[in-house]
């Protein structure tokens, strides 16, 4: 695994949501995809610093890039939720600043996750259900209660109120909303077969 390129930038080119840039390691290019924000303003010939991830897939191996921990660390979070691969994490976080994203998450500010690149209304609804209880803010902007927010999740993704209501007593308690949104989706998937 590649989890860090410290070397000197050699070449930068600004595609539609990120940038696409080479790192020279001692002879070595690496190429990889950063968010426009963390290298736009960075000269030819400077050295950089930057926070790996590596996505294999069955046919591409790509390196994304970061020039901090947490926001290699909140790009691998929005990876975690259905229909959200490497791709749209970079053009989400290059179009915002962590910060912003990370208070909309835990507000439930799904108008403001829906006008992001590759963000609809379904996923928007997906991103703050399964990681509001993961962003790392403060207590008091969370949440008192995961079953309102998990019936709002459960009707933005267009099921009935009953069918919310009645999905939510079924599963009963649940350690956190991600583990009862996947509870609640198992349950109305069972009883509409």
């Amino acid at each position: 695994m590649i989890s860090r390129i410290k070397g000197i930038l050699i070449e930068r080119e600004q595609l539609a949501n990120h940038l696409s840039v080479t790192v020279d390691v001692q002879g070595i290019g690496y190429s990889l995809l950063v968010p426009v924000s963390d290298l736009l303003g960075t000269a030819i010939g400077t050295e950089v610093d930057l926070y790996a991830d590596l996505a294999v897939r069955e046919d591409s191996m790509v390196l994304y890039g970061f020039t901090s921990a947490a926001r290699r660390s909140l790009f691998r979070s929005l990876q975690t939720v259905t229909g959200v691969g490497p791709k749209v994490a970079l053009s989400v976080i290059s179009a915002t600043e962590s910060d912003l994203l990370i208070t909309a998450i835990v507000d439930g500010d799904q108008a403001f996750l829906e006008r992001l690149p590759g963000i609809g209304k379904k996923v928007a609804s997906r991103i703050v259900l399964e990681l509001r209880e993961k962003m790392d803010l403060p207590s008091g902007a969370r949440s008192k209660d995961w079953r309102n927010d998990l019936k709002q999740g459960l009707v933005n993704l267009g099921y009935a109120e009953r069918e919310a209501d009645s999905a939510i007593r079924e599963i009963g308690e649940q350690s956190d909303l991600s583990s009862a949104l996947k509870a609640a989706l198992s349950h109305l998937t069972a009883i509409r077969r």
